[in-house]
């Protein structure tokens, strides 16, 4: 058996090689998160939601900070607010950036968010799926198997490539192809600045023939009870 012990040894060698041997594959560093947890008081009523890091600031939808004054979280007040879209600018961010600086929204995206009042990020996939009746408000269709809660309010929407393109307002349910789909509403920050900037809100490029998801649930479920 002696002709074996060259032949194993070729063999463990190969193995060797192949643990060692670098593969030019570079992993991409984890994203780093794109939201804070707020928690707000305000004439004896207790709220929360998510407020979105982007670049030097935070963003998050109105209704989020209506009600309130930031108790537990980013010390953040609006530095710009459009009440109708349901988009607020915080302490930080630059209402005057430049629409095209922001890339669109379109294809796959990631959420994230903070379920209820939890204290931890909840990270959600789906796709664009149709913008909402009033603009600019587009729908996602989200692949999670249970639908969005409030605390969502006010998160990220990432681009392909990791990018903050959006911010999360509401979420709905209805049945598509027989099976019940749960939906997010988001507001692209483009277009949130276009209108802070002076332009009417307008729809993004159509997508023919999708119904659309029932009105946003939110804000109702943001008071405590």
């Amino acid at each position: 058996m002696r002709f074996l012990i060259p032949a194993t040894l070729a063999f463990a060698t190969g193995i060797a090689a192949l643990v060692f041997w670098p593969t030019g594959i570079t992993v991409p560093a984890p994203l780093a998160p794109c939201t804070d947890r707020v928690f707000l008081e305000g004439d004896g009523a207790f709220s929360w939601g998510s407020v979105t890091r982007w670049r030097k600031g935070h963003l998050t939808a109105f209704h989020v900070i209506a009600t309130g004054k930031v108790s537990s979280g980013p010390a953040v007040t609006s530095i710009g607010s459009l009440e109708a879209t349901d988009f607020a600018f915080l302490t930080g961010s630059d209402p005057k950036a430049d629409p095209a600086s922001v890339p669109p929204l379109a294809g796959r995206v990631t959420l994230e968010g903070f379920p209820a009042r939890a204290t931890f990020r909840e990270s959600v996939s789906g796709d664009v799926y149709a913008p909402d009746t009033v603009p600019p408000g587009v729908w996602i269709v989200l692949d999670h198997p249970e639908p969005l809660v409030g605390g969502f309010s006010g998160g990220c929407v990432r681009d392909g490539q990791g990018r903050v393109v959006a911010i999360i307002m509401g979420a709905s349910t209805m049945n598509l192809d027989g099976q019940p789909r749960h939906f997010a509403r988001v507001i692209p920050i483009r277009a949130a600045l276009r209108e802070i900037q002076g332009e009417e809100p307008t729809a993004p490029a159509a997508f023919a023939g999708k119904p659309l998801p029932p009105a946003p649930r939110w804000p109702d479920t943001r008071n405590d009870p």
